[in-house]
């Protein structure tokens, strides 16, 4: 046997012995037992602790009755590794946008996406594209970037910055006022 079909049936018994004694209770207090479950957090083989709501009970037990204890064995995504949010259509999109502009960060990236109306706001999150990116390594596709510093400009006197700060206080009669 190997390691992740031992790894897939010690979960299905610690599922069962969960639902075990479920199975022949009423519907009511079947509920009243998953609910007072769902209160607990559960040392669960290769996974560690772990809480579960009451639906996942219901779920087991419905899994049980359709396919026995192989229906309570883990199973993975068919997609997993696929990211379901941004299309196939819009990666070399994505991809060409990184090359053309390597010093746009991924949040830019994003907006010029909705601004070009490639996606709409909303369509995924920004934390999608950014976990694409990088589990792609994308930021390394295009040539050398130089480094940038958000301060540091070409040429002298091309960026000025100041800081002010009231002086002290100036008594003008019974009253002081900001110099």
């Amino acid at each position: 046997m190997d390691e992740k079909t031992r790894r897939q049936e010690a979960v299905a018994i610690f599922r069962y012995g969960l639902i075990a004694p479920a199975l022949h209770m009423g519907s009511k207090e079947r509920g009243g037992y998953f609910q007072r479950l769902a209160g607990k957090e559960f040392d669960v083989p290769y996974c560690g602790r772990k809480r579960y709501k009451k639906g996942t009970f219901e779920d087991w037990l419905s899994q049980y009755r359709k396919g026995g204890l192989d229906g309570l064995k883990p199973v993975v995504r068919r997609d997993k590794g696929i990211c379901r949010r941004i299309s196939q259509t819009l990666i070399p999109i994505i991809r060409q946008i990184i090359r053309d502009f390597p010093s746009l960060s991924v949040s830019g990236v994003y907006r010029h996406l909705i601004k070009q109306g490639y996606i709409r706001r909303g369509e995924f999150a920004e934390s999608t594209l950014r976990e694409y990116v990088r589990k792609h390594n994308l930021r390394d596709e295009g040539p050398e970037k130089k480094q940038r510093k958000k301060f540091e400009k070409e040429n002298v006197n091309e960026l000025w910055i100041a800081d002010f700060m009231h002086g002290p206080l100036r008594k003008q009669g019974k009253i002081k006022r900001k110099t």
